[in-house]
């Protein structure tokens, strides 16, 4: 695991600088493991905008 997963994961590293972290190291990172930080910055911004979706609904 890379230091943008163990950061990212323990909640050390918001979802826009898990973003940036990735575009600099793009190319030093292994294709597949990109491939798996790229599908769970993808799932957590899809959550985060379930989450804004959701509690926009709820306000009167």
């Amino acid at each position: 695991m890379c230091m943008i997963c163990v950061d990212f994961l323990k909640d050390k590293m918001t979802l826009g600088e898990a973003r940036r972290a990735l575009g600099e190291m793009r190319t030093t990172i292994e294709p597949s493991h990109l491939e798996e930080v790229e599908e769970m910055l993808q799932k957590a911004e899809e959550e985060q905008q379930a989450d804004e979706e959701s509690s926009s609904q709820s306000q009167p």
